[in-house]
């Protein structure tokens, strides 16, 4: 065959090719597009695991005990005694002016009362105990009808031997506070009244004192 015959044919079948291309345009996208084969997956099973989990453990989580809150006890009421002339010392001193002033409040403590008593008379209070460090004698003297004749006053005494610790006077009405330093054994108080309304003595002790005397 001669070479022009050769190119003659080549052309030919070029031709053929090009005229079932262009009446037949999916042969090309059919060539250019191969054959994807699906790929088998496996199934996903849903364990439920926890998201609060770590590698297949379950997480502890620690729950803090919470601690016993602190109860206060309701303060009880001192009385009068009905046999004053039992104690070691039942006479009211003559002068209270040693004692000086009321002392000042204890700043930035917190005070419970755990005892009071409150009367309009005078008299010697029953025997009471007190456990605390520190206490405090809080005192409100009420005259109203005739307070320029107001008097009040009062002393501190062991219940063992009447000794005085501490003492206070109030003239007319008003407060007065007495820190107590000395504790653990039994006291009571001689008190004078003259033409006053009422009064109102509060036991008080700091927070830390109280709940200290009240652990087991």
């Amino acid at each position: 065959m001669e070479k022009g015959d050769l190119f003659t044919l080549l052309g030919g079948l070029v031709l053929v090719l090009i005229i079932a291309l262009v009446a037949h345009p999916e042969y090309l996208s059919s060539l250019s597009t191969a054959p994807v084969t699906p790929v088998p997956t496996q199934p996903v099973t849903t364990t439920g695991v926890n998201p609060y989990t770590y590698m297949g453990t379950p997480a502890v989580t620690t729950v803090p005990t919470p601690l016993p809150t602190p109860t206060i006890a309701v303060p009880y009421q001192i009385s009068y005694s009905n046999d004053p002339f039992s104690y070691p010392k039942f006479k009211m001193p003559e002068n209270l002016a040693i004692f000086g002033a009321g002392d000042l409040p204890l700043r930035g403590k917190t005070m419970i009362p755990f005892a009071f008593i409150t009367e309009s008379r005078g008299g010697l209070t029953q025997k009471f105990h007190v456990p605390y460090g520190i206490w405090v004698l809080n005192t409100t003297v009420i005259a109203n009808r005739t307070p320029q004749y107001g008097n009040f006053r009062m002393v501190l005494c062991y219940a063992e031997n009447g000794t005085v610790i501490d003492g206070a006077e109030i003239l007319n009405r008003g407060s007065m506070s007495r820190i107590i330093q000395t504790s653990g054994g039994d006291y009571y108080m001689i008190i004078s009244t003259a033409y006053i309304d009422s009064y109102y003595i509060s036991l008080e002790t700091p927070a830390e004192y109280y709940f200290a005397s009240s652990r087991p």
